[in-house]
């Protein structure tokens, strides 16, 4: 039984991966949501948590046995936000000192800009788009963290050591 679970897992890895990988080609090269209002490339990562969704369903896993508790989230959340924090400011101030001893005049400007494969940028300074970049990046981490990190190291670490299923997961990662 166990055999045939983990043939399955693999299987079932590669078929997720491949879906993904598809859904995000056709997304960048067909739709091209860069180049919309939404500055985004979303709609892969929100067919992701769909997949991911319907196959923990499927192999009877809980949310909780790929790593995402209830428990703590808003401390989670307080401790990624000091610690964003922390870096930022560390980070731009010696930009910031550096730029100063080398005499050129620097300045801070507050704005969210999308990432687009032609190169173009609009910088959006309005409420909704720092919303619309947070909820993005919430999207973003709950399909990463779900797939490459939760699902996939959960399934191959059945067979493989943990150490091994974690590089072939960052392996699959990098090629995304």
């Amino acid at each position: 039984m166990k055999v045939k679970r983990c043939v399955k897992g693999r299987r079932l890895c590669f078929a997720i991966f491949a879906i993904c990988l598809s859904a995000r080609f056709i997304e960048y090269f067909i739709i091209e949501t860069d180049k919309t209002a939404i500055g985004e490339n979303v709609l892969h990562k929100i067919l992701g948590i769909i997949i991911l969704a319907a196959a923990l369903k499927g192999i009877d896993l809980k949310w909780r046995d790929i790593g995402f508790q209830r428990d703590g989230f808003a401390n989670g959340i307080m401790k990624g936000i000091l610690l964003g924090g922390v870096c930022f400011t560390l980070s731009y101030g010696l930009e910031l000192a550096l730029l100063a001893l080398q005499g050129t005049p620097a300045h801070f400007e507050l704005y969210v800009s999308g990432f687009s494969l032609t190169g173009s940028q609009i910088n959006n300074t309005g409420a909704l788009f720092f919303v619309l970049c947070v909820l993005f990046n919430i999207i973003n981490v709950w399909m990463e963290e779900g797939v490459f990190r939760g699902l996939f190291i959960k399934m191959l670490s059945e067979t493989k050591p943990f150490m091994i299923a974690t590089h072939k997961t960052a392996s699959t990662n990098k090629l995304k």
